[in-house]
């Protein structure tokens, strides 16, 4: 990762949350098809009872690129009759 003055780089050891067993289950199976960037769960933080259950997850975001540039991101996904999908992916901003 190219890094610059003012830049702002992601700690080395943020370390990996666990996840009720369920929502490990449909992460994974949500992921198991995106391309192009990895996720890693750090913080299991919010859930939400709509038509089913949403989940807020913080997780880590890797692209897949020469870089391997790294970001913050909420991970919104729904659970419903038992399969999970992806509502969206917000970047969170570092820094001031």
């Amino acid at each position: 990762m190219a890094e610059f003055d003012g830049g702002w780089k992601l700690l080395d050891n943020l370390q990996p949350c666990s996840l009720p067993q369920n929502v490990a289950t449909g992460f994974s199976e949500v992921f198991s098809g995106i391309c192009g960037a990895s996720y890693t769960p750090l913080l299991y933080c919010a859930t939400q009872v709509v038509k089913g259950v949403n989940h807020m997850i913080i997780c880590k975001q890797r692209l897949i690129t020469l870089e391997g540039e790294e970001n913050l991101v909420q991970v919104y996904l729904n659970e419903f009759q038992g399969k999970f999908y992806l509502i969206t992916i917000k970047n969170i901003p570092l820094g001031i």
